[in-house]
Formats: structure tokens, sequence, C-alpha cells
């Protein structure tokens, strides 16, 4: 089993809510046949509380991911057909994926999973090796960012490699869920409600672990709407 990160861009004259139909109506009944497992993000009016949190190196960010799980890459370009049919551009990655937390009662199938996901895409310095970089974000970083953040499910994507030569050298791409309030409340964010100086900490570890392994000149942070619309190959 494999699964592929696709990073999508609406075609210019379709606006948003036309884009997300297609993908939320019609995409899981064409990809079904192909595909065991969907995750549609979509950057929606949903999650515009969050605006604070974008971040973007690669303008301009695009307008959803989508997360599948195929039997073999092999098929993928009948996939990426498809994907390309539905927008202005498409880029794909393999990846590795590692769930470190996952709530599953926060999902429901074919609906608006709970709070919001946050979707970040990371290239590596070029001043760490890829084994420094990997150790670090393991062994260091995973328990920093699930003790100082109100995340309910956290998962770590290693870039295997892209489906496309021109594509950013990225080396990882994270998914991470929060409660709604999280998108405008640092505080509940940084799981410190009502606590200044919890906040204070949990805001110092998080930044000075993320400071060590992440370079900010080449980052993307997409706040999204989450929808898991195929398991186990069942719309």
């Amino acid at each position: 089993m494999e699964k592929i990160v696709f990073k999508l861009w609406k075609k210019e004259p379709d606006s948003l809510d036309k884009f997300k139909d297609s993908l939320l109506v019609d995409l899981p009944v064409t990809l079904a046949p192909l595909v065991n497992d969907l995750q549609i993000n979509i950057a929606d009016e949903d999650v515009d509380a969050a605006a604070a949190l974008v971040q973007s190196s690669y303008p301009k960010n695009p307008n959803a991911i989508i997360f599948i799980k195929v039997l073999s890459h092999y098929y993928s370009e009948q996939i990426v057909s498809i994907l390309s049919s539905l927008t202005s551009k498409v880029e794909g990655f393999i990846v590795s994926e590692s769930i470190i937390l996952d709530d599953e009662s926060k999902d429901h199938l074919g609906k608006r999973s709970e709070g919001f996901s946050q979707v970040v895409f990371l290239e590596k310095p070029a001043h760490m090796s890829a084994f420094d970089w990997f150790d670090h974000w393991t062994h260091h970083h995973t328990n920093i960012a699930i003790e100082t953040q109100s995340n309910f499910t956290y998962v770590q994507n290693t870039v295997v490699r892209p489906l496309q030569k021109d594509s950013p050298n990225f080396i990882a791409v994270i998914e991470e869920c929060f409660p709604s309030e999280a998108m405008s409340n640092p505080a509940i964010f940084y799981n410190a409600e009502n606590d200044p100086a919890l906040l204070s900490k949990n805001t110092e570890l998080m930044m000075d672990s993320c400071s060590s392994f992440i370079d900010f000149q080449k980052i993307e942070v997409i706040p999204t709407s989450r929808y898991r619309m195929i398991e186990e190959n069942k719309i």
C-alpha cells in the first residue's frame, strides 16, 4: 500500500465553492474504483479564522490537498489525469506515513471533521543532513509537538519522491488537527487555556524545537477543513 499527497489549485474561472463541490461530490465517485482511502483537505471559508496561521514560501498556496492510498503508485498517472481535469495545477508526492495521534471520533465519513487540519510542507535546511533532520524530528520534536499543543491528530509523512520533476524539494508533510477555537486563540492552540505562564512556556519550547530543524524560508502552512471520504474502498 502506498500513500500519495496531492496539492491542487483550482481553475481561475471557478469559484472556491464550485471547486469544493467537484472535490467532495464528484471526485469520491470517480476515484472509488482506484483508491483504498481518500481524504480531502480544503482551504475554505470554514478556516478563515486561521488566516494568521498561513505561511507560504511558494505562492500561491494550493486550494486543496488530498491524501490517497493505493496498492501501487504505478496507477497514479490515471489519478493525476482525473485530478488535472478538475484543476489548473497538480503536484504529487509519494510519502511514508507515520500516525502519532489519530482521534477517529472527530472524523465523520463523508462529512467535515471536527476542528481544523493544519497541513505543513517542509524542506530540509541546507546545513543539516537528512539523518540529523529526521533524528531531531523523531526523537526530540515529536514529543514536544504533542505535549505543547492541543492537537488530537498528528501524522508525519516522509516524502519518498515527487511525481513531478519541477516540484519543491519537500522532505516531509505534516497533518495536525486542532480544536476550532485554536484557529484564533493561541492559548488553546498551545494547550494553555487560562494559563499565561504555560502559554509562554509551551510557545517557547515549540519555537525552539522548530528553529532547530525547520528553514522558515522554505515552509508552507495551510489551515484546512478535513473530509474523510473513502475508507477501505468504501464511500
